[in-house]
């Protein structure tokens, strides 16, 4: 079956405006509540949408559980740069970081993981991470923050590119690379490019690592889908995953806000 490029091009906007819209509203929203909103499935979850109406539900489960190892190199994504960017540039801690997302990433990817052995893989990278990066949660912005004109198309280019080529990806490789670049931290990646050089490293960095107990909820929405798909159909094992993702981020912040 071929691609549709009309089709194609109209999810690209549609996932673009979803995380543009997110990542805007985390400007004005501060380190934590803006990673509140950053790891709910705003790039992830439009990619699955898509994947959803192209491919069965077998598809969605298997590339979710690949999704779900991949996304414990997110917390290695996220302590490189927050230790980098308390002293060096935009441009070399995110080449750092995302040099070493795709080692980790890559290593992942070179075996086949069960649920049981992906939770374990999650568990023993978010809780060392979480535990490092605690004392770098809280940063003042170092700046003020004026917006650019292109801070809005090159934000929503990005995350068009990223969704057009997993839909390609999807067709040509299958399930298994799917997931694979499905969890990419595009959004986390489009925060410190445009963040970064305006409220300083230290302050960009308090977001990422505030959102290591967001995507600990990210976590639990991939392992729904990967057992409500094949069961329930993709429909519905996918508003599932949304309300796990949801529920745990409102209950991180009914806690803030209690504690």
């Amino acid at each position: 079956m071929g691609i549709d490029i009309i089709s194609l091009l109209i999810k690209m906007a549609a996932a673009a405006a979803v995380v543009v819209s997110a990542s805007l509203v985390t400007e004005r929203a501060g380190p934590f509540l803006g990673a509140m909103i950053v790891t709910l499935p705003v790039s992830a979850g439009p990619i699955y949408v898509i994947l959803a109406i192209d491919h069965g539900a077998g598809f969605i489960a298997e590339a979710a559980l690949v999704s779900l190892a991949s996304n414990s190199a997110t917390a290695v994504f996220t302590v490189v740069y927050a230790c980098a960017a308390q002293r060096w540039n935009a441009t070399i801690s995110l080449g750092l970081a995302a040099a070493s997302w795709a080692a980790a990433a890559a290593s992942i990817a070179l075996r086949h993981w069960t649920l049981v052995e992906a939770l374990a893989l999650n568990v023993t990278l978010f809780v060392p991470a979480i535990v490092v990066t605690w004392r770098l949660r809280r940063a003042a912005f170092t700046g003020r923050i004026q917006r650019r004109w292109y801070d809005v198309p090159a934000r929503g280019l990005g995350v068009a590119l990223l969704t057009g080529t997993v839909t390609l990806i999807s067709w040509q490789l299958g399930p298994a690379a799917t997931g694979f670049f499905a969890v990419y931290p595009v959004v986390f990646t489009s925060l410190i490019v445009i963040l970064h050089p305006r409220i300083g490293g230290p302050a960009t960095a308090a977001t990422l690592v505030n959102g290591l107990r967001g995507l600990v909820g990210f976590a639990g929405a991939l392992s729904t889908l990967h057992l409500m798909a094949a069961t329930f159909g993709s429909a519905i094992a996918l508003a599932a995953a949304l309300a796990v993702s949801v529920g745990w981020n409102t209950a991180l912040l009914l806690n803030a806000r209690r504690t």
